[in-house]
Order: structure tokens, then sequence, then C-alpha cells
């Protein structure tokens, strides 16, 4: 019993262990919000994390230290093993020499003269300056090399070989330290947050879900003798699938009321260019004062949504950007299958079938009269139109007015 009482957890490593583990899936989210469309995002596949898009690789190394230990002091096994396991890498054409990145992550508000010379080296020249500094301090008045603790010896003189001296050089100049302090999953929640744009109300559930997600994932892959990686297409698709089914019951409800008599009266003598549009395809007088309805609601809906927290400028302007490419798209097709048509039929069918398709903000379900509206927001700037030559009608329009 008393060696049993003898080993506790404070006197293990298995905190730190489990942390580190937690880390770097923690950092593989942190990759997979920030990386590009064709990137694949691992784990323990070359670096504790990387990411790769054919043509660039990141080597992440990722050290937690709980304890008040440094993993980057100026003789910290953390930090040189690391130097070299890179240098390795390079050596044995694991890493191109020519397309590598490498960045060392750390969770702890701690620092070290060389891995700050390290973090500000920006070119080669500077990159010959910190490696002689690095020389320096590991060699006497004598000119020759210090011996150092076992546990770093190989590790530095390995990488102060003059035979490796051009990939330690490399290392040097692509190197870059990110230290994320306390409250790695907080400053990791800010940033999901920043990068999805979801509705505040769902955020937080959507994010842990991501995260076991990621989790799950890489176990399975490891189990089954996989590589330990994800896609960014496939982390996109599992997030637009989480966010629906967190979302499913979340929809925008209308709280405009419907617009005055006097209210659409007055757009119709201000003779707004969307009205006009509607005109020049010669569509009928109730279809212009739905047109009219939806147009004044929407602006009111966007208004209140906002507010509300509902929506925000970037999930708009994405909405309109996802409806101009929803009207190019159909416009060029009706061109190519409609063209026996007259130009005014072409643009009513063009409008009616702009109008009788459904589009949501994402997972977000939007009333049918809410889109109608921004196509006729879209209308109303001429960024879209109508008849097949709706800018060239709008200008005679203004000639004979």
């Amino acid at each position: 019993m008393d060696d049993e009482k003898a080993v506790t957890i404070t006197n293990t490593h298995v905190p730190d262990k489990l942390y580190g583990y937690g880390l770097q899936v923690r950092q593989m989210l942190y990759e997979l919000l920030n990386c590009g469309i064709d990137c694949v995002v691992s784990v323990e596949k070359f670096d504790d994390v990387g990411v790769e898009n054919g043509n660039e690789k990141i080597a992440i190394q990722t050290k937690s230290a709980l304890s008040d230990r440094n993993p980057v002091s100026d003789r910290a096994v953390d930090l040189w093993k690391t130097l070299y396991n890179w240098l390795i890498a390079l050596k044995e054409g694991e890493l191109p020499l020519d397309s590598t990145i490498f960045t060392l992550v750390i969770n702890v508000n701690k620092s070290g003269n060389i891995v700050t010379w390290l973090n500000q080296v920006c070119d080669e020249k500077g990159s010959e300056e910190v490696y002689q500094k690095i020389r320096d301090v590991f060699t006497g008045e004598d000119g020759k090399y210090i011996e150092q603790s076992d546990s770093i010896n190989h590790y530095i003189v390995s990488f102060l070989a003059e035979e490796n001296k051009k990939y330690a050089l490399y290392i040097i100049e692509k190197f870059k330290l990110v230290v994320i302090g306390e409250g790695h999953t907080d400053k990791l929640y800010d940033e999901f947050r920043a990068k999805t744009y979801l509705p505040s109300d769902i955020q937080l559930l959507v994010f842990d879900k991501m995260l076991g997600w990621i989790d799950k994932t890489t176990a399975l892959q490891i189990e089954s003798g996989q590589v330990m990686q994800i896609t960014k297409k496939s982390f996109n698709n599992e997030l637009i699938l989480t966010q629906r089914l967190v979302n499913q019951n979340k929809s925008l409800v209308e709280l405009a009321p419907s617009p005055t008599k006097a209210e659409i009266e007055l757009q119709q003598n201000e003779y707004k260019t969307y009205i006009r549009q509607l005109q020049i395809i010669d569509l009928d007088y109730d279809a212009q004062l739905t047109a009219i309805n939806d147009y004044l609601k929407a602006f009111a809906n966007r208004t209140m949504w906002a507010v509300k927290g509902d929506i925000n400028e970037e999930i708009l302007q994405n909405y309109y950007m996802d409806l101009e490419g929803r009207w190019k798209t159909k416009k060029n097709i009706i061109e190519m299958d409609k063209d026996e048509w007259e130009e005014a039929k072409r643009g009513r069918y063009l409008y009616y079938k702009c109008q009788d398709e459904d589009v949501n903000m994402g997972v977000i379900v939007t009333p049918r009269s809410f889109k109608n509206g921004c196509y006729h927001e879209l209308a109303d700037q001429q960024q879209i139109g109508w008849h097949p030559n709706y800018k060239e009608k709008l200008k005679e329009d203004e000639k004979d007015v």
C-alpha cells in the first residue's frame, strides 16, 4: 500500500501527454479553419500536425507544458529535438527543402534567446546571422564546442555540423513560433466564431461537435491503419451537415409588417430601378405590386434580423453573391435554350425562374419573400436584370424621362 501511495498523478507525465494530444486535435481544427480548399491537414503524418496542398508543406510541432517547465529555453530538450527532427526530415527528403514552413506551437507564455532569434529571421542574411549566434552560444573562448547534457548534445551537434548547415539555415529562415498561452480552447473558440459566422445561439454546440468529429475521425483512422488526416473539403461538408443538424429548426421569421399603401405608392412615384426592370419585360401590374411588397419587407427584415444578431454583413454579402450566381446561371441557360423567344418573354421567364426557387442563407431557412426582395435589391443596383439587354433598355428609358 505504501508503494501505491507513492505513485500519484502529480509525479507522472500523464497530464502533459493527454493535454499534448488534445493540443494536436485543437491545432488541427485551427488549421482546417484557416487553410485553403485544396489542403489536407494531418496528425503524426510528417509532423505533430501537418498542412499540405500539393505545392507546400507546413510542419507543425505542438508542445504542451502544464508544469513550470519551459519547452523553448535555450537548452530545452523539446526545442532541440524539434529542430533535429526537422533537419533529419529535410536531409532524408521527407520534407522538401524549397517548400516547407516550420511552426512551433506552445501553450505557455515562455521564451528563450535562441527561439526569439529564430522567430525574428525573415531572409537568408538573417538566417546566417542567427546560425552564427547559435554557434557562439555553444562555443567556448577557445573556439571549441562545449559539450552539453546527454539529453540534447546529439541534437545540437547535428544541427551545427558543417554538412548539415544548409538544412539548418533553411529551418532558421522558415521558422515561426506561435505562443498560445493560457486558455487555448477559448482562443480557438473565438477563431471558430470568427471564421464560421454562425448564429450566436448555436456556435458553442457546433464548435464542440466539430472538435469531437475530428477526434473521432482521427481515432478511427489510426485504428484501421490509415493516416490521420482530414481534407478541407470534408471538413467543410461536415461543418455544413453539423450546422443543419443543430439548426434544423432554425428559421428566419418575418418580422416586418406589410407595407402601407402610402409606402407602395412612394416606391412607384420614385420610379425605382427595380420597378422599371419589371416594366421593360411587360410584367403585369399585380406582379409589380407583389415585387414592391417583397422589396420593402426584405429591407425591413434585414435590419431587424441584424439587430437581433440572426445575420451579419458577411452572411448577407455571401447571400447576395449566391443569388447573383444563380441568376447568372439561369440567364445563360435561357439564352441558349430559349433564344427563339422574344426578349421580354425571355426576361419574364428568367424572373419567374428566380422567384420560384428557395434559397437559404447556408443552413438558415430563409422566407421566399425575403429572397425575392433581395433579388429586387440587386436589380435596383443593376447588379442583375431580367431583360437580356436590361442595361441598354434602362439607358433608353432614362432618355425618355
